[in-house]
């Protein structure tokens, strides 16, 4: 007997419950491979009775694998006996006729059909990107590198992750509010499926009117030179509509996202009425790229003939056409594109080419003149399907109706309708379309005079019937669906009003609950959205996506150390013998005893750190983050072995970084390195960064600088001098740290800091950095000057948190690197930057995107993108506590990305919203130009590529 009070011994699946599944799998008459069987098991978990369902099941069917046959749930269940009410639609009744009435919901229909299938066409997208933002173990790398130096420390690879970040645009025109629930339902779906790091959505409306931009310069072509993949990918959602009058607004935004990002047009209407839409560009079939995932630049397509006569100035263009492929919400038409931007379909997939902005005239297409009913519906069973005409006429059993009456209709009626059908009765000339204001955005379709009377000859005697049945049925079946619609049952002093002569679209039982706030399909599509980010890290690589400012993590609750001593493992000897880190250890041991004697910390606190404790535990890049981002002093111990080591150089980095927000924080010098000589290292061996501070501690004896602390250590006739030592040591740690009084920072990725040694190969050991800011003289209209002064060097973004310009914060980060910087503004440098061959060392340009609306700067910015110089790369700092940079980032990214699209694909990391998101970033491009600069593979000091 099963524990009453435990889990019944149902929930778990024995044989009969396996033998089920196998049952409905193998009904489904077709081969599945393993991963589609994971994959139907994982979404029937997903939508199993546990969760609550979004939208309704269709009524009266039964699913796959249930031997129990369908039962209407009218007879069925207590209160079958009740009396039932006539249901109708809120709609506007002719004065003198109204009757009162109570709102009552109705759950919704599904609005995409076929979900799962299309869910299934997007696996092409699922190819993993091998080298991964985030690390894990490698195993093959940890123990290579232990037979090689004798130190078992964890190597860390890339991790796959999914290809692509998503961005949707929705097109927000008056057409498209019709698609609403469909858009609502395909933003859950690609949410949902986990093919996708991120998803993000963006909303634009072309029938509103925006005033005429400055005409900027023709964006250059598409470089020469290989760029790295996009991993951001454009998804645009668009009836066209709005096109069909010749605005060209949102064919332009296209080619500009085309340019530089995979980007692909999803259109609701059938592919046979594109043309006559606002879809009337010339059509060709795009072959897969060159490369998975990359620009639609690099679409192959054979050029129609003519095409050049469409252009009147196709002579001083170059290259003007973009091809973007244009798919239907089928699943045959989804996996054909998916399967060509990922090189998996060779005979490629139908697009369109999208003519450079200012190059092609469009005058709009003719509308129709007003016909009657009868030719209305003549025309429209000329080229309407089977099944729109089927889904047409029992729609005409109500004068009007909402769209998601209409979605009820199909799934329950016509469950072989798509999307597509649905289109065609809907832009087919039969209905008129009214927003809904009265259900906040349910859009209204109401027949056309002599349409309805037309159709209503074609239903059967029985058929206005069955739609109130089916109807009934579906609402008796889904009474706790979340998507629900606005209808209305009589009431007397009821709210709402009715129109008596319409017929009911269902009977419901008088506890129908009442209808509670509806929630518009666009208000759940940032639902959906707001459900997904929250569930990934968010970065910035698409266009017009506002970046939030995020503060630094909060501190843990563990006490800071007063110091962090970094030291070299030492190997064992061949043949075996004691630990020879145990002579560090014990110089751990004594600092630690005194810096507890000279100072008042609490019993318990810890007065050092060591990794020794945790090198073989679980966490221990954490704990090494979050140690060298609270403890006080920095303790190097010097000797060959640790200027050798690639995890000391991390160290040192991670720490002076600190040091470095912190100066441009107060805007003075903060030391808060002290080094300790463990064995004698000259200066030929020292990198530059420890160079600096000079050769350790001669006040503490010329024992001590001749022999190091290991030689006193050793010697039993030194130990007076070791004493001494470790004594001086540690006062001067205790003095370093009252001095600087140095706050804790962010916790930093240990694994992703590069080396402050160095240590890159036989490239150049400078690094020009070039600033192109204005001055204070210089400002765009409305822009504040707190950030600026008299001239481009002194530009400081990060104002008020940094003190400092920024060229001398970016010089400093260089520095931290083992190399040599030097700083200068555009005018010094122009001569480098537009050089058809390398200058003399790598640059970084600090560009300030304020820039971008002054003319002449937008066209010295095009020429240097145009170069396509890998040598020279470019960072865009923006502060994310910035009022206006918040509010002004759509528009600056998008003008980045016209002006300087090359630039703009090779930024991987987005814009940097701090000081601390402004290190990592400079270092990764630091590395870029160098690599380019020596004719080496660029490689991310990171371990990125």
């Amino acid at each position: 007997m099963p524990d009453p009070g435990g889990p019944p011994d149902a929930a778990r699946p024995g044989p009969a419950e396996l033998d089920s599944v196998a049952g409905a799998l193998h009904a489904l008459g077709r081969g599945l491979d393993g991963v589609s069987v994971a994959e139907l098991l994982w979404l029937a978990a997903r939508s199993g009775p546990d969760e609550p369902e979004e939208t309704a099941r269709p009524a009266g069917r039964a699913e796959a694998g249930d031997e129990r046959p369908a039962v209407d749930p009218r007879e069925a269940g207590p209160g079958r006996d009740r009396p039932r009410q006539p249901v109708y639609e809120p709609t506007a009744s002719p004065a003198g006729r109204a009757l009162t009435g109570r709102k009552v919901s109705l759950p919704r229909a599904a609005a995409l059909p076929r979900a799962r299938e299309l869910a299934t066409a997007l696996r092409p997208l699922r190819r993993p990107w091998r080298r991964g933002r985030r690390e894990q173990l490698d195993i093959v790398g940890t123990v290579a590198d232990f037979a090689r130096s004798g130190e078992l420390l964890p190597v860390f690879g890339p991790t796959p992750e999914r290809w692509f970040d998503l961005t949707v645009v929705l097109d927000r025109s008056p057409t498209m509010a019709v698609w609403a629930d469909t858009t609502g339902e395909l933003l859950r779906l690609l949410a949902s499926t986990g093919v996708f790091r991120t998803l993000r959505v963006q909303e634009i409306n072309t029938w509103e009117p925006e005033p005429e931009p400055e005409r900027l310069p023709e964006p250059p072509p598409a470089p020469a030179l290989p760029q790295p993949p996009s991993r951001r990918l454009v998804l645009v959602v668009s009836d066209c509509v709005a096109t069909a009058t010749g605005d060209s607004r949102l064919w332009d935004r296209i080619h500009r996202w085309a340019r530089s990002v995979p980007t692909v047009l999803v259109n609701p209407l059938p592919p046979a009425i594109w043309r006559h839409s606002g879809l009337d560009l010339p059509a060709v079939r795009t072959a897969p790229p060159p490369r998975p995932g990359a620009a639609n630049v690099r679409l192959p397509y054979t050029e129609p003939p003519l095409l050049e006569e469409l252009l009147y100035a196709a002579e001083t263009a170059r290259d003007p056409w973009v091809p973007v492929p244009v798919v239907s919400l089928t699943p045959r038409s989804v996996d054909r594109w998916a399967r060509t931007l990922m090189r998996g379909a060779p005979e490629g997939c139908a697009a369109v080419l999208v003519p450079q902005p200012g190059l092609m005239e469009r005058p709009g297409i003719l509308q129709d003149a007003e016909l009657d009913g009868e030719k209305l519906v003549e025309s429209f069973l000329h080229r309407a399907s089977t099944t729109a005409v089927r889904l047409a006429a029992l729609c005409s059993s109500y004068a009007e109706l909402s769209v998601a009456l209409l979605h009820l209709v199909r799934q329950e009626l016509v469950p072989e309708a798509t999307p597509a059908d649905m289109a065609e009765v809907v832009v087919g000339g039969l209905v008129s379309v009214d927003r809904g204001e009265e259900d906040h955005g349910n859009p209204v379709l109401r027949f056309r005079a002599g349409v309805r009377e037309r159709l209503e000859g074609r239903l059967g005697a029985r058929d206005a019937r069955r739609v109130r049945d089916a109807i009934t049925r579906f609402v008796d079946a889904n009474p706790h669906a979340r998507s629900r619609f606005t209808a209305v049952t009589p009431a007397p002093g009821g709210e709402a009003e009715i129109d008596p002569g319409g017929p009911p679209i269902a009977e419901v039982r008088p506890e129908t609950e009442e209808t509670p706030t509806v929630t518009a399909a666009w208000t759940r599509a940032q639902a959906a959205l707001r459900m997904t980010t929250t569930k990934h890290h968010r970065e910035d690589h698409g266009p017009e996506d506002p970046y939030p400012y995020v503060a630094p993590r909060g501190r843990t609750d563990t006490p800071a150390p007063y110091f962090f001593l970094s030291y070299a493992h030492s190997p064992r000897v061949s043949g075996g013998g004691p630990d020879p880190d145990l002579w560090v250890e014990r110089l751990f041991r004594d600092l630690a005893g005194h810096v507890m004697a000279m100072t008042d910390l609490p019993a318990g606190a810890p007065a050092g750190f060591m990794d020794r404790e945790i090198r073989a535990g679980a966490g221990w890049s954490e704990r090494l983050g979050e140690v060298l981002a609270t403890c006080h002093v920095f303790v190097p111990l010097y000797s060959p072995r640790y200027f050798a080591s690639e995890t000391c150089g991390r160290e040192w980095y991670a720490f002076g970084q600190r040091t470095i927000y912190e100066q441009a924080k107060r805007d003075r010098a903060v030391e808060a390195v002290v080094p300790a000589l463990w064995v004698p290292v000259p200066d030929s061996q020292m990198p530059a960064v420890a160079r600096r501070l000079g050769q350790p501690g001669r006040e503490f004896g010329e024992e001590y600088a001749r022999d190091g602390l290991y030689g006193l250590i050793r010697s039993r006739s030194h130990t007076e001098q070791y004493e001494r030592a470790v004594y001086e040591l540690a006062k001067r740690i205790v003095a370093v740290a009252h001095e600087s009084a140095f706050p804790p920072g962010s916790p930093v990725d240990y694994r992703a800091s590069p080396s402050a040694f160095g240590g890159f190969g036989a490239r150049s050991e400078r690094v020009r950095v070039v600033v192109a800011a204005p001055s204070l003289h210089e400002l765009p209209p409305g822009r504040t000057p707190d950030p600026y002064g008299e001239d481009a060097l002194s530009w400081n973004p990060y104002h008020p948190d940094s003190r400092r310009p920024l060229g001398e914060v970016a010089a400093s980060l260089v520095r931290s690197l083992n190399l040599e910087a030097s700083v200068g503004a555009w005018e010094e440098s122009e001569a480098w930057l537009s050089a058809d061959e390398p200058p003399p060392d790598p640059v970084v340009l600090l560009l300030d995107p304020w820039l971008l609306g002054d003319p002449t700067w937008r066209r010295r910015l095009a020429d240097l993108d145009a170069g396509a110089c890998p040598w020279v790369r470019v960072v865009v700092p923006s502060n994310g506590r910035d009022e206006q940079c918040r509010a002004a980032r759509p528009e600056l990214r998008e003008l980045f990305q016209e002006v300087m699209p090359y630039a703009a694909g090779s930024r991987g990391d987005g814009e940097p919203q701090s000081l601390e998101e402004l290190g990592p970033r400079l270092a990764g491009s630091v590395a870029e130009a160098r690599a380019a600069h020596s004719g080496e593979t660029a490689v991310d000091p990171r371990g990125r590529a």
